[in-house]
């Protein structure tokens, strides 16, 4: 049976990154922008919505309007999510793609085509079927609990307990397990659900130990980011760098989110850096996340892809 290495698939991962790294910072951008823009047009509206809600019980007029401001917010927030998921396929793909087929290395490989489409439909596919498992597991799981709750304490609290580790260790085994679907569909140009399973076959427990670690990584790295990034903010405040007067000078008790508002805007610039630095730990996170997938599917198809180093194009971007 055909193997593959754990060390191999997280040392391809950081591979890309240090090729790639502006490509890394792209797709990293990309993932944040949708919420950056949902956070951007929904605090306004909050703010509104707030001042509306607040006048709603004194004015009929202002309670329909509080209730038009409610109504947008929910749509601007459903098209948001809409464009989050949009731009996920497109990204993630990107990642698998710059794994499987490195000389397509141009535009930070992001492309609008069949792939996307198809792992569009795989992860679908996936969610749907985890959320069928889950919900079995819930029946069962209650089904046991109810039968063991007159055992009495602690001996109910210990089964509930571990039906409740046993489950999420059921669903994280069947991400392992349905792990190489989507990079197997970029692979192979197709809707690659039986080679992807097939893949997969007697690997679930190594997949399951590399998508571990990975996670462990992902964690250690945003830790150091967020300690590096905690530390720089406290020596803005302190050093006067950062400007409260603005979010001082409105009512918080009242309406906090005219006062963020403000903050946001007086200190735009640090918020900006912040962002771009975020960016990048984001991009670096989301490639440790995907990448090793990639690389173990690439090493179980026996590709004969030449090595990364070797191929990129003159010219191309990332």
């Amino acid at each position: 049976m055909a193997r593959f290495s754990i060390g191999t698939a997280i040392g391809d991962a950081f591979g890309l990154i240090r090729r790639r790294p502006l490509s890394v910072f792209v797709w990293g951008l990309l993932m944040m922008a949708p919420s950056a823009a949902t956070f951007g047009l929904m605090l306004p509206m909050m703010g509104d919505m707030m001042g509306e809600m607040a006048e709603a019980g004194r004015d009929g007029a202002a309670h329909n309007a509080a209730f038009a401001e409610m109504m947008q917010f929910q749509a601007v927030s459903g098209l948001m999510n809409l464009v989050q998921l949009f731009v996920t396929v497109v990204v993630y793909t990107a990642v698998m793609r710059a794994v499987l087929r490195p000389r397509e290395s141009g535009f930070f490989s992001l492309r609008l085509g069949m792939d996307e489409l198809r792992v569009a439909v795989v992860g679908i596919a996936v969610v749907v079927g985890m959320y069928i498992a889950m919900m079995v597991l819930l029946l069962v799981g209650f089904a046991i609990g109810f039968a063991v709750w007159g055992a009495g304490s602690p001996m109910n609290w210990l089964v509930i307990t571990g039906l409740i580790v046993t489950g999420m260790l059921a669903i994280w085994l069947g991400m392992a397990r349905v792990g190489l679907i989507a990079p197997a569909s970029v692979l192979y140009r197709s809707f690659a659900f039986p080679e992807g399973w097939r893949l997969a076959r007697g690997q679930t427990g190594a997949l399951f130990g590399m998508m571990l670690l990975a996670l462990l990584l992902v964690v250690a790295i945003k830790a150091v980011a967020f300690g590096i990034g905690l530390a720089v903010a406290l020596a803005a405040g302190v050093s006067g760098g950062v400007d409260w007067s603005a979010l001082q000078a409105h009512n918080m008790d009242v309406n906090p989110f005219e006062g963020m508002e403000a903050m946001f805007a007086a200190n735009w610039p640090w918020f900006a850096v912040g962002a771009l630095v975020a960016a990048m730990v984001y991009g670096a996170a989301l490639t440790l996340h995907i990448a090793p997938f990639a690389s173990a599917c690439r090493q179980l198809a026996g590709s004969e892809t030449p090595p990364v180093a070797d191929e990129p194009s003159p010219g191309s971007v990332g």
